[in-house]
């Protein structure tokens, strides 16, 4: 959910090391990069997973999706196509990795989606194969998998990417809204966006609903979760009462609720171990 951090300086920008978990160690590894300038406006990041792994010790990785859909290609990752979108995820995500394998990513801005797709809810809480949307996937199948290859592997993905994400007004209008939801704690409802963006409920249901995949008002409680993930994991919760208030939660309750909803584990238990 909120996994340890390092950063280093790439070709593609800055790279953040991800570890995803602290059993693990350097046997699982993940790292975002920068998106290429001309790709920035729709692409948060590209990113790359490796594993390798003893026979007898898969590991499961879980996290609080953010509202985006990823563009993936990888190799030993299960039965999963190996070229496929993921949708917005509205539950939690879980994947188990066994033996060896590589993955890489793209992962578009909260928003974005309609760049690919006419309707991004089509997308939701699925795992679709790039051919079956028709988006032309044959154009990755260059991309290597040695260890070396991640500059040619994301050359490879940003000639794709340039070739089919059409934005069209709604998609940035919808990038934009969804960069208000991350960057203002003061957007708590929806009637605070409509009114941020003077639109309507309506026409933001459908904005939201065609170029994110998920409505206004999950995008919006999965921000404060991930806001609430983020703070545990760095001790700065005096206690889960302080934390739902400054979310903006009428009480704690209410907050534990939806985090139990979003992650099958109780907000209490996770504040506890997380630092174990």
């Amino acid at each position: 959910m909120a996994p340890l951090e390092e950063t280093r300086p790439t070709g593609h920008g800055r790279a953040r090391g991800l570890v995803s978990s602290r059993v693990s160690g350097r046997r699982v590894d993940a790292r975002s990069f920068a998106p290429p300038p001309s790709l920035a406006p729709l692409v948060a990041s590209f990113w790359v997973g490796r594993w390798d792994l003893p026979p007898d010790a898969p590991h499961t990785t879980r996290l609080l999706g953010d509202p985006c859909v990823h563009v993936i290609v990888s190799t030993g990752d299960g039965d999963a196509p190996p070229q496929r979108l993921v949708g917005v995820w509205t539950r939690l995500w879980e994947n188990t990795l066994r033996g060896r394998g590589v993955v890489r990513g793209v992962k578009l801005r909260a928003g974005a989606a309609g760049a690919l797709v006419a309707d991004a809810s089509r997308l939701r809480d699925r795992v679709t194969a790039l051919d079956a949307l028709c988006v032309d996937p044959p154009a990755i199948d260059a991309i290597g998998w040695e260890p070396a290859d991640d500059e040619a592997a994301f050359d490879a993905m940003t000639s794709w990417l340039e070739h089919h994400l059409s934005p069209s007004a709604a998609t940035h209008r919808a990038v934009d809204a969804c960069a208000r939801i991350a960057r203002d704690p003061e957007l708590l409802r929806v009637a605070d966006l409509v009114a941020a963006l003077g639109t309507t409920e309506r026409a933001l249901q459908r904005l939201f609903r065609t170029q994110v995949g998920a409505s206004p008002k999950w995008v919006i409680r999965r921000q404060r979760l991930q806001e609430a993930a983020v703070r545990m994991e760095r001790g700065d919760a005096p206690s889960l009462t302080d934390l739902a208030h400054d979310l903006g939660y009428a009480d704690q309750a209410h907050f534990a609720r939806d985090w139990k909803a979003a992650t099958d584990v109780p907000a209490s238990r996770f504040a506890r171990e997380v630092h174990q």
